[in-house]
């Protein structure tokens, strides 16, 4: 598992995934000590503030958490959580493609920068990807993407 290194590059800014390898004692020459390495490249970031302060059952236009629950699968849940932060952002002209859990702009690869998360191919995947046996991981995957998530959805969500 790595994390997100975001590098400026003449000005403008660029996301990396990144994963630390430790090596032993004269492992190649390189001595003892941890290296990171570069495992896929995330595309240019683009920061947003929130401008809309709307609540989430206030964007789905429903006051009763229980019965969205009980109506929407995981699945639909998290694209909705992840189209009011778009919303709550006001981010147009990008494109979101949650079938191959894809964010574009103009068909190439981006990172949009939300709530002090990345959201992009890869953290995109994960929230899709969620198990509910670990609800501490669970919301360490929502917040590495920038979305937050209302407590009433979190637990009636990812509880049992």
């Amino acid at each position: 598992m790595g994390f997100i290194r975001v590098k400026r590059i003449n000005g403008a800014e660029y996301a990396y995934l990144v994963e630390n390898k430790w090596y032993k004692r004269g492992f190649k020459s390189k001595g003892r000590g941890s290296r990171q390495t570069v495992s896929k490249y995330l595309g240019r970031v683009y920061s947003f503030d929130k401008v809309n302060d709307v609540g989430f059952f206030d964007f789905k236009v429903m006051s009763n958490a229980e019965q969205y629950l009980v109506n929407n699968t995981q699945e639909e849940v998290i694209k909705d959580l992840v189209r009011w932060e778009l919303y709550r952002h006001n981010i147009e002209n990008f494109s979101i493609d949650f079938s191959s859990k894809k964010v574009t702009k103009n068909s190439k690869t981006i990172t949009i920068k939300i709530n002090e998360g990345f959201l992009n191919d890869h953290t995109l995947r994960r929230l899709f990807n969620l198990r509910k046996e670990d609800s501490l991981y669970l919301a360490k995957c929502f917040v590495e993407a920038g979305i937050e998530v209302p407590k009433e959805v979190f637990v009636g969500l990812f509880s049992e």
